[in-house]
C-alpha cells in the first residue's frame, strides 16, 4: 500500500487529481481523473475493454492469434505489447513490462476467484508491486449490460457503453423471455475437441449459451467442470436432438462416419458448425461473444421465440463489438449459410 501511496502523490504534485472508486470486492482505489492507458487482466477484460475504448488499451493480456488478429481487429491495436493474465493455470503477467508501459488503470474482470476475502488480498498485493490503480468489476453472461454501463462512466465512453449495454440486454431478456414459454426443451450435446467426444457439462460456464436460450444439455454436471471424454455408446444413450461441434474435423467426422449416423441428430440434420470468427459464439473465450452466440443459437433452436434475423444480428454485433463491418455475403459465410 505504500507504493501506491506514492504514485497517487506522484499524480498530485505533478498537478493531476486522484479520486476514490469502489470496485466490485468493496476496495476503494484512488483512480486519476482521466483515464487513458488502460491494460486487461485476462481475456474476458480484454475483449470487453477493446470493445468499448479500443484506443485506451496498453497492451494485452494474451496474444492476439489468426483471424482476430489478421482481419477483425483494428491494426493499430494488434500489436501491443502483451503483459500475461492474472489466473489460471496459465497465469504469466509480466509486471516489469506493465510498469514500464505506464498505464493509467488495469482492470481485472470475470467472476469471484475463490473467496472474496483471498481475492481482495491478491488484488490489494499485485497492485503494491505494479504500483498502479488495479480494480475488479464482477462480470458475467447476465449483467454484461451493468458492465458496460459501469465501464462507460469509468472511462469517459458513455454513449458508446449504452449502445454495447443495449445490444447485451436485448439478446438476454429475449432469452429470459423465451425460457418462460418452453416446456419441452431442445436436447443438446457440445463437444469442443476434434474428435467430437470431449463433451462440455451441464453446469459448466463453457456451455451456459445453451442452457441460457433454453435449451437442455444432455451431459449431466456429474461429468466435471471442464471437458470430459465420453464414448460413442455414451452418446448413443443420450441420442440428442441437436449436436454442436467447434471443430471442423469433429463436425466433417459426425457428419459422414458410419459410427454418428445411428444418432437422431444426424439422421434428422441437426449437427451444426458452431461459428467461431473471430471467436466462437458458444466460448472460447467465454466472454462477449456469447452474446450473438445467444441469437445464433436461439433462432436455430427456436425460431418462432427467437425471431430475428440473424444475418442483420451478426452485422450489427460485428460492426458494434470488434468495430468492423460486414457485407450479407460476409456475414453468411461466418454463419454457415
Amino acid at each position: 500500500m505504500k507504493r501506491l501511496l506514492i504514485a497517487v502523490m506522484m499524480l498530485m504534485a505533478l498537478g493531476l487529481s486522484a479520486a476514490p472508486y469502489t470496485d466490485d470486492l468493496g476496495r476503494t482505489v484512488e483512480l486519476p481523473d482521466t483515464i487513458e492507458r488502460v491494460v486487461p487482466s485476462g481475456n474476458l477484460a480484454q475483449m470487453v475493454l477493446y470493445s468499448i475504448t479500443p484506443e485506451k488499451i496498453a497492451g494485452w493480456s494474451s496474444q492476439l492469434s489468426g483471424s482476430a488478429k489478421e482481419e477483425y481487429f483494428s491494426q493499430d491495436t494488434v500489436n501491443l505489447p502483451v503483459f500475461g493474465t492474472f489466473y489460471g493455470k496459465k497465469a504469466n503477467l509480466n509486471k516489469e513490462a506493465l510498469m514500464a508501459a505506464g498505464p493509467d488503470l488495469v482492470i481485472d474482470m470475470g467472476e469471484i476467484k475463490g473467496s472474496k476475502e483471498t481475492m481482495i488480498d491478491d488484488l490489494d498485493r499485485l497492485q503494491e508491486d505494479i504500483i498502479t490503480p488495479l480494480i475488479f468489476i464482477e462480470a458475467y453472461l447476465d449483467n454484461t449490460p451493468d458492465v458496460y454501463r459501469k465501464l462507460g462512466a469509468l472511462l469517459g465512453a458513455e454513449e458508446r457503453g449504452e449502445s454495447l449495454a443495449s445490444f447485451a440486454e436485448d439478446a438476454i431478456e429475449m432469452a429470459r423471455d423465451a425460457r418462460e414459454r418452453i416446456d419441452d426443451p431442445v436436447t443438446v450435446y457440445y463437444s469442443t475437441s476434434p474428435d467430437g467426444l470431449e463433451a462440455i457439462a451441464e453446469g459448466n460456464f463453457h456451455g451456459e449459451v445453451i442452457e441460457k436460450i433454453g435449451a437442455k444439455n444432455v451431459v449431466p454436471s456429474a461429468f466435471g467442470e471442464s471437458s470430459s471424454a465420453v464414448s460413442m455408446e455414451q452418446l448413443y444413450i443420450w441420442d440428442p436432438d441437436v449436436i454442436l461441434l467447434s471443430e471442423k474435423e469433429a463436425y466433417d467426422e459426425a457428419t459422414t462416419d458410419d459410427m454418428w449416423s445411428m444418432l437422431r441428430a444426424v439422421e434428422e440434420g441437426r449437427v451444426y458448425l458452431v461459428p467461431s470468427e473471430p471467436y466462437s459464439f458458444i466460448d472460447a473465450p467465454p466472454a462477449t461473444n456469447r452474446i450473438i452466440g445467444i441469437y445464433w443459437l436461439g433462432s436455430l433452436l427456436y425460431p418462432d421465440l427467437y425471431p430475428v434475423d440473424i444475418v442483420e444480428k451478426t452485422i450489427e454485433y460485428y460492426d458494434l463489438y470488434y468495430g468492423y463491418g460486414l457485407t450479407e455475403e460476409h456475414a453468411r459465410e461466418i454463419l454457415g449459410l
